[in-house]
C-alpha cells in the first residue's frame, strides 16, 4: 500500500519571514501527522531557506526538523530531498546520517503503476534565462569548494542575504505567462508517459489536468501550507491547519 507525501518551500529560517513560528509549528505537526501513515516523504526542493553543507558544520536552525527526519526514517518512511534552488548544496549528511535520498535535480520514479516526474521547478519559466546561466555557476562543484574557504558565520549570513532576495523575487512573478510556461512543461512531460508531475517554486498552489495527467504545484508552507498525498489510486492537493 502506497501513501506518499509531496511538500516543498517551507524556507525554513527565513528570518524576514513573520510566519516563522507558526510555520514551524505546523510542521512539526504535519511531520508527526504522517508518522504511521506515509511510505514516502518527498520534499521538493526549498524546504530549508538556506542550506549549505561545509565538511563538518551544518546550519544550526535546521536541527530541530534534522532530528524529525530521523524519527521518520526510523518509522519506515522513506524520504527522498530534491534540490531546490535555496538549498541545493546538500553534502553527504543527508544520505550518510539521515539515510534520506538526495537528487540533485530532477527525480523520475513509479509508485503504484504510476509513473511521476519531480523537479522543484526553478529555471522553467521562459523569461529566467539569466537564472539558468547563474544556476549552472552556482551549482559548479568548483565554486561550491571556493565558497568553503569562507569561514561558515561569514558564509551562511553571505548566503541567507542572497536567499531573501532571491525568494521575493520568484513570489512577486504571479504573471499568467510564467504559469502557462509551467504548464507546458508538464504537458511535455505527459507526452513522455508521466501520469503526475510535480513541482514547487512558485509558491502558488495549483492543481492542472489534461486528458487524465495531473501536474500539481505543490505552493509553499509561508503562506498556504500546501501538500500533496497519493494513496496508491489519486493523488489530491490539500491544506494542512492546527485542526487536521
Amino acid at each position: 500500500m502506497v501513501q506518499a507525501y509531496f511538500i516543498s518551500d517551507a524556507h525554513l529560517g527565513a528570518e524576514d519571514d513573520t510566519n516563522e513560528e507558526k510555520k514551524k509549528e505546523l510542521l512539526t505537526k504535519f511531520l508527526n501527522h504522517i508518522k504511521g501513515r506515509a511510505t514516502h516523504l518527498f520534499i521538493v526542493g526549498d524546504f530549508f531557506d538556506f542550506w549549505f553543507e561545509y565538511g563538518t558544520v551544518i546550519p544550526k536552525k535546521c536541527f530541530s526538523f534534522l532530528t524529525q527526519f530521523q524519527e521518520l526514517r526510523r518509522a519506515g518512511v522513506e524520504i527522498h530531498y530534491l534540490a531546490g534552488n535555496h538549498d541545493f548544496a546538500l553534502g553527504s549528511f543527508f544520505t550518510e546520517v539521515l539515510d534520506i535520498r538526495v537528487h540533485e535535480d530532477e527525480l523520475k520514479l513509479n509508485l503504484a503503476g504510476k509513473r511521476f516526474y519531480l523537479y522543484h521547478g526553478d529555471g522553467v519559466a521562459k523569461r529566467d534565462v539569466g537564472y539558468r546561466i547563474l544556476k549552472r555557476i552556482l551549482r559548479n562543484p568548483i565554486n561550491q569548494k571556493i565558497f568553503r574557504w569562507l569561514h561558515p558565520d561569514l558564509g551562511i549570513k553571505l548566503a541567507k542575504t542572497m536567499s531573501g532576495s532571491s525568494r521575493k523575487y520568484t513570489t512577486l512573478k504571479n504573471a499568467p505567462e510564467i504559469e502557462r510556461d509551467y504548464d507546458a512543461f508538464a504537458e511535455a512531460r505527459f507526452a513522455e508517459g508521466f501520469d503526475y508531475v510535480l513541482m514547487g517554486h512558485r509558491h502558488f498552489p495549483r492543481r492542472y489536468e489534461k486528458d487524465g495527467h495531473v501536474y500539481i504545484n505543490l505552493g509553499d508552507w509561508m503562506v498556504h501550507y500546501t501538500y500533496a498525498v497519493f494513496d496508491g489510486q489519486s493523488l489530491e492537493l490539500k491544506s494542512f491547519t492546527s485542526e487536521n
